[in-house]
């Protein structure tokens, strides 16, 4: 399997740690923003523009880079026809940015593919919208030193609520820290109906996520406490086990969910 990267960073060095040559998953390019940036042992080929990497002729196009980098290249992908598996997923709370990137998608016949990145449950949300949601609640708790500046992080003593209200307003002013509770309301009622809490509590030391959701189908409560990156703490290791995942789930004999 061609695989193109938008991005190579602390997720992308994950997910080559990840790959193991049974997965035969050929990395044929990355485009990034800083292509003079040395990456060494790296040995990804480094693109400029998303025409580059395309012209690789990559079978899929994984974006681990944040909101600028889907919005920017995440439409060429789509509109040449090549399944694009998304972890920034809180930029589409920008409405001209969801409308290009559904339209690229609707014109070139590919797939916008949202991934669970570090969070899960995913499935079971989806279905439950099936029959009917009444309400979803996604409560996400960092470290005081991911979300604060580092004066005030270190003079917190207690959990401070710095946001409550809608996954769209919230995505966008938390852009690094809750995709996932962008990905939760994309499954499940949407991004205005969903409730996003943002916590910075001094006495966790792993991203913790709680997600409360009823409906026709019952209840379902769902945490996860994940061990943040070595060189990004604002992000879990589960995130590049979950591109991974993706990648084998496409030429898998077995799928689950």
């Amino acid at each position: 399997m061609r695989v193109g990267l938008i991005g190579l960073g602390t997720i992308a060095r994950g997910v080559l740690e990840l790959l193991q040559p049974a997965d035969n998953v050929e990395l044929v390019g990355a485009v990034v923003a800083h292509p003079e940036k040395p990456r060494p042992g790296c040995g990804v080929r480094v693109c400029n523009t998303a025409d580059e990497l395309l012209r690789l002729e990559p079978e899929v196009v994984v974006e681990l880079a944040g909101h600028a980098a889907l919005r920017c290249w995440g439409p060429s992908v789509l509109r040449a026809g090549i399944d694009l598996l998304m972890l920034s997923v809180g930029v589409l709370a920008e409405p001209e940015t969801e409308r290009a990137v559904l339209g690229a998608a609707s014109t070139g016949g590919s797939h916008a593919v949202v991934l669970s990145g570090g969070i899960g449950g995913l499935d079971a949300i989806a279905s439950a919208r099936v029959g009917g949601l009444t309400r979803v609640t996604h409560t996400a708790r960092k470290p005081a030193r991911t979300l604060l500046p580092p004066e005030q992080a270190v003079e917190l003593r207690e959990p401070r609520e710095l946001f409550r209200g809608s996954v769209r307003e919230g995505a966008l002013l938390f852009p690094e820290s809750i995709n996932v509770a962008a990905a939760v309301g994309l499954a499940g009622i949407g991004l205005d109906r969903t409730v996003v809490c943002v916590v910075a509590d001094p006495a966790v030391d792993r991203n913790r996520h709680e997600v409360l959701a009823e409906g026709a189908f019952g209840q379902l409560r769902f945490e996860i406490a994940n061990v943040p990156s070595e060189g990004n703490p604002k992000t879990g290791k589960l995130v590049a086990m979950s591109v991974v995942h993706a990648l084998r789930r496409r030429h898998a004999t077995v799928v689950f969910g």
